[in-house]
């Protein structure tokens, strides 16, 4: 496809009807012959089979995929002094069987609670801890890659000194002579810079170090800050605070830029409170409605029932016309699409006072947080659906911004970088790199030697959360723990070690600091010790929690003098990638060919730009375009976003990395270069100019479209249910699952709720890890070879500029009347009795019938030896329940057999008891934070998936071909009416 569209022609078929009801593509409404050879050729590039991918970038990307990373288990002196071989095996250590230990995954300094599975000492995977109380068992993309990240063979591997190999005892060595010029300065001249931090036992490192040297400058840096809600708050109640939201009695949620459901350090605990209250409303007859504005979509407004596109400068415009209408004032700025959304939204607010919630995101400007904390008061909703409570992330250090300036003064000396990578991520406008090369001594500690480890006289290799040991907050503030579950493969230093030798002098073990901070001053050994060992077992300190405060909302001041644009001016807003964020782990091979959630783009990053602009531009998808302001300019790929604001184009961060020899090197654009250093997620008075170059990024959008009727359904409030049961009333080979008991045969199923499925793609990324799918890169996907066994399909409804969006995860659906057994000519392909459909690997002889035959394209072929000539050592990070399929043979979702064998086998111990409800969970049901899928055995009349299979919601997949799948799906919710 070329991705030539006829925007308006494509406009006009929507609006007359003749379109689709639900599309995933612009090349879906067009329908043009193109698009429909693409569909009829079922492997769109196969005559490309003999095209082999560059040689270098393959070896690179295979070492991403398959960890290239030895193992040592050399004793470190970090206090894992308890690790013994084997021959000596420790209690409760049954070699080859599984152990989960309990730990933390860290977004952004915040903690997610985490289960690690090891296998004979090695971290395999990852799950949710379903004891957590801000988590409560949901996990998402980057939890669920870092195990990945471990065994990663881009980690830095050893200490260097302007670029050559070192050693650390040559660094303490050097730190050693300079520290008594630090501490005969009184740290004058001495700067840290680190990332946010949560952490209390790296707090309190840090404030050792203060006292230590009293002058010394603690700065923060992160690609996606939280500033700018901190600094709403102060301008609000005059003190940073930290927002929660208590969805439990909420009758309606505006979003004005918001994230709740999207990718960030709260979109585990948020979107599981969201999707259990919005269920809990519709069964009490009221919808738990969500309102968005947003410039450009994001995965909260694609879940919004009323979503309407508002340009980023008129954000806080638009909040200010809706404190004008809840006070009983006029909208005086809105017009149009906006002014009917207000209309709406202050309504719906106004029913619900005390019982509504306004919020807006991390790229929200600090007044528009503001402008919502005062909605918020004077609606009632503090104290009840909002919550305040003191901030989990360490209040007090200096912006980068100021460190920037301090540095161009020549007023720092040394500086300390401690985790973070501000060369790449600090905001072109701010010139870090150039005002870096006046500070006389620069450290650099990290997972990777990366754009500041090069400017850097040292850099250190960091241990990873899953090699050491310590503590962070999670959004509600509970302490959560990070145990090693692996000695560091590296020889790294935890955050905490390192700044206790820059203290003190002397190498500390993580262990050590850990106990001395959580150790109560009177606390006895015995006692502590027990209670350490009971948090290390759950993973948190129980009732750690931040307690809710009263705040008083202080006066608030004239509204600021926005100056006017013309209706043809370009604003750039910046955003975090859906999938590698803010670039920090853009290595891993699993998050870049993930597909965005509302794109599907893979391997990079693209321009985004509205159907309205492209048209009047004369743009289509592909099209190199040039963004410049201020002297700084980036091209990329345009990609044509239905729903964005007309002349707002959107950028994402994380790409355009430059580390040689690293996987995300060349991919995709810096977007930091263009950032602003006052309001890094806004730029107005850009320019938009079409360079006349092409190249369609890759994408896996339109790989396997399905055709048929009803593929997404919608249950309005109130209607006759639109489920049925008709698919399961046909003819089968099956009979029906017998009552069960002992003896009886399992059969398995599963159901998901379109309705909680927020599009977050966790399953995804869990699916490859427990399945050891492999990565294959950008010319395979290119080639329609995209190896994931579930993909999460996205589907526009509606107008074209304001569509309704839906997510709808495919894996396979273990069709009773399965037409890829008819099909296979070697019975490769076939069910148990159980009813699952097997892929039997070694009888498979590549025909890819069965692949052909199958109605939801959810098979895939190996077309390639993605796994094969690889050492022993890169086996480490492999499920070894699960087969590592070979060149030429077929594969597909299992649902997770190896999960299913595990529990029959424990069963078969008890005499063949039945499996208990929830015993056997797969890796996409554990991984989801909404829990939108449902797993489980259809003879056990009292299970979970027979009672999401009599909800009225329930429906088949193509039921109409009477294939009778054990996967079924819950139509998704919506207001009663939409009028207005």
């Amino acid at each position: 496809m070329t991705g030539h569209h006829d925007i308006g022609a494509i406009r006009a078929r929507l609006a007359s009807g003749d379109g689709p009801a639900f599309w995933r593509s612009l090349d879906a409404v067009g329908d043009t012959a193109e698009f429909r050879s693409y569909l009829e050729a079922e492997f769109p590039a196969a005559a490309r089979l003999a095209a082999a991918p560059e040689r270098r970038g393959f070896l690179k990307l295979m070492a991403a995929s398959f960890a290239l990373a030895g193992l040592s288990a050399c004793d470190s002196g970090d206090g894992r002094h308890n690790e013994l071989p084997y021959v000596n095996a420790p209690e409760r250590i049954v070699p080859g069987a599984p152990l989960s230990y309990a730990s933390s995954a860290l977004f952004d300094g915040f903690a997610n609670g985490i289960l690690v599975t090891t296998r004979n000492g090695r971290p395999l995977k990852i799950e949710g801890n379903p004891d957590h109380p801000w988590s409560r068992g949901g996990t998402d993309i980057l939890a669920q890659a870092s195990v990945l990240g471990l065994y990663d063979p881009f980690r830095s591997q050893a200490v260097q000194h302007i670029g050559r190999p070192s050693s650390w005892a040559a660094f303490q060595g050097a730190m050693l002579a300079q520290m008594p010029v630090w501490q005969a300065k009184g740290g004058e001249g001495l700067a840290l810079l680190t990332g946010p931090v949560t952490s209390p036992s790296l707090q309190a490192e840090i404030a050792r170090m203060r006292e230590t040297y009293p002058a010394m400058r603690w700065y923060v840096s992160a690609g996606v800050a939280r500033d700018s809600l901190y600094d709403g708050a102060k301008r609000a109640f005059g003190r940073p605070v930290e927002t929660l939201l208590d969805f439990t009695s909420a009758r309606t949620i505006v979003a004005l830029d918001g994230d709740i459901l999207d990718l960030g350090p709260g979109q585990v605990g948020l979107s599981r409170r969201w999707s259990e209250a919005r269920k809990a409303s519709y069964a009490a007859g009221h919808l738990l409605t969500l309102h968005a504005a947003a410039a450009t979509p994001t995965l909260t407004s694609a879940k919004a029932d009323y979503a309407v596109a508002v340009p980023g400068a008129r954000m806080e415009a638009l909040a200010r016309d809706l404190l004008s209408l809840i006070e009983g004032g006029s909208a005086s700025s809105a017009d149009g699409a906006s002014e009917a959304w207000l209309k709406r939204a202050s309504a719906a607010l106004n029913e619900a006072r005390g019982a509504g919630i306004v919020t807006a995101g991390l790229c929200g400007s600090p007044e528009l947080h503001a402008l919502v904390h005062r909605l918020n008061g004077a609606l009632g909703n503090a104290g009840t659906t909002v919550r305040h409570t003191a901030p989990a992330q360490a209040i007090g250090a200096g912006a980068l911004r100021d460190l920037s300036t301090a540095m161009a003064e020549g007023s720092v000396e040394t500086l300390i970088v401690l985790g973070v990578n501000p060369v790449y991520e600090a905001p072109g406008a701010l010139g870090f790199a150039q005002a870096m090369e006046r500070v006389p001594l620069k450290i650099h500690t990290g997972l990777y030697y990366d754009e500041t480890a090069a400017h850097s006289d040292w850099h250190l290799p960091l241990a990873h959360p899953l090699e050491s040991w310590g503590d962070a907050r999670s959004l509600d503030g509970t302490v959560s723990l990070v145990q090693p579950t692996v000695a560091p493969l590296y020889n790294g230093r935890s955050a905490n070690e390192m700044l206790a030798f820059l203290d003190r002098g002397t190498i500390a073990n993580g262990l050590d600091l850990l106990k001395r901070q959580m150790r109560g001053e009177s606390e006895d050994d015995t006692a502590f010790q027990a209670r350490f060992e009971d948090a290390l077992r759950s993973g948190f300190l129980p009732d750690s929690a931040a307690k809710p405060e009263t705040m008083a909302l202080t006066a608030s001041g004239p509204a600021p003098t926005v100056a006017p644009s013309s209706d043809d001016a370009i604003e750039v807003v910046f955003r975090p990638d859906p999938t590698v964020w803010d670039g920090t782990l853009a290595d891993l091979g699993w998050l870049q060919e993930l597909p965005k959630p509302l794109t599907k783009i893979v391997w990079e990053n693209v321009v985004g730009i509205s159907p309205k602009l492209a048209e009047r531009r004369g743009l289509a998808n592909g099209d190199i375009v040039r963004i410049a302001a201020d002297g700084r300019a980036i091209e990329g790929p345009a990609w044509i976003t239905p729903g964005q604001a007309e002349n707002t184009v959107s950028l994402s961060l994380g790409y355009g990395r430059d580390v040689p020899d690293h996987l995300s090197r060349g991919l995709g654009y810096d977007a930091n270069a263009l950032r602003p250093a006052v309001d890094p997620w806004l730029l107005a008075g850009a320019t938009l100019e079409k360079t006349g170059r092409r190249r369609l990024p890759a994408t896996t959008q339109d790989l396997g479209t399905m055709e048929g009727m009803d593929l997404v359904r919608v249950q309005r409030q109130g209607a006759e249910p639109v489920g049925d049961t008709k698919a399961y009333e046909l003819a089968s080979f099956y009979p029906k699952p017998a009552a069960a008991g002992r003896g009886a045969t399992a059969a398995w199923a599963m159901a998901i709720d379109l309705d909680a499925c927020i599009g977050c793609n966790a399953c995804i990324t869990a699916c490859q890890s427990e399945n050891n799918i492999p990565v294959v890169g950008r010319e395979e996907v290119e080639r329609g070879r995209w190896m994931g066994w579930l993909r999460v399909d996205r589907y526009y409804a509606g107008d074209l500029d304001a569509p309704d969006t839906h997510f709808q995860p495919v894996p396979c659906m273990h069709c009773e009347n399965a037409p890829c057994e008819v099909g296979c000519p070697v019975e490769a392909t076939l069910h148990d009795s159980e009813g699952l459909n097997l892929q039997v690997y070694n009888r498979c002889v590549g025909t890819r019938t069965c692949q052909s035959y199958c109605p939801y394209k959810v098979r895939r072929f190996n077309y390639l030896d993605y796994t094969g000539d690889m050492p022993a050592v890169a086996q480490q990070q492999r499920n070894p329940d699960v087969t590592v399929r070979a060149r030429g043979v077929m594969e597909k979702c299992t649902y997770c057999v190896q999960r299913i064998a595990a529990a029959r086998i424990d069963s078969a111990k008890d005499a063949h008891a039945p499996i208990p409800d929830g015993t056997v969970e797969t890796a996409c049901q554990g991984a989801c934070p909404t829990r939108a899928i449902t797993f489980g055995n259809l003879s056990d009349p009292e299970s979970q998936v027979n009672k999401a299979r009599g909800d009225g919601r329930n429906y088949a997949l193509l039921g109409d071909l009477n294939t009778r799948p054990r996967t079924t799906y819950l139509a998704s919710l919506a207001p009663a009416a939409r009028e207005g």
